[in-house]
């Protein structure tokens, strides 16, 4: 492949050949994201009217979802990130026949977390790293997290589809310039 503005080649593994002068250098690195440890870092789980839930057989609860994506440095000119993804659910009953609101089964926050290492990051690519890939690594077990929590509470198991962490992001780029 030849860049037109520089007049540079890329070949394999990442060296680029300057096609004027013939001389190879070695291309910058791609910014990468490497992920550490994972774990809960926290986690609530409220059943209401537990009694008389548990007497019943097991309903599947409608179920609301709210999905935060939060990162920190772990210390001061360090590469190293914690990165929290914030999971909270609310569990309803059907609503009665009569009208009114659904009752609450259960609530329940959990906050995994993930400590990543960033490579050759740049500011522009500092946010898409940590808001955007390393949720995508941590939220597959995040969601067997909530899932097996539901399911041990004596309900039948929360399944979350995907979510697009990119288009969060977005959307949470564009409120915050808006807002």
């Amino acid at each position: 492949m030849v860049d037109q503005n520089t007049m540079e080649s890329v070949t394999g593994a990442g060296n680029v050949t300057d096609s004027v002068s013939g001389s190879t250098r070695q291309a910058p690195a791609a910014p990468t994201v490497l992920m550490g440890a994972q774990y809960v870092r926290g986690v609530t789980f409220r059943t209401l009217d537990s009694a008389l839930i548990h007497t019943r057989p097991p309903v599947r609860p409608n179920t609301s979802m709210t999905l935060d994506v939060m990162a920190r440095q772990v210390a001061e000119n360090q590469p190293d990130f914690e990165v929290d993804v914030v999971m909270n659910c609310v569990g309803r009953a059907d609503a009665p026949v009569e009208g009114g609101e659904a009752a609450t089964l259960f609530e329940t926050q959990i906050t995994y977390s993930g400590l990543f290492s960033l490579r050759n990051a740049t500011a522009e690519t500092f946010e898409p790293l940590l808001l955007v890939e390393a949720p995508k690594m941590l939220f597959p077990a995040a969601r067997n997290y909530l899932a097996d929590l539901t399911r041990e509470a004596g309900f039948l198991p929360v399944i979350i589809q995907h979510v697009d962490f990119l288009a969060l992001w977005r959307s949470r780029s564009t409120t915050q310039k808006t807002g």
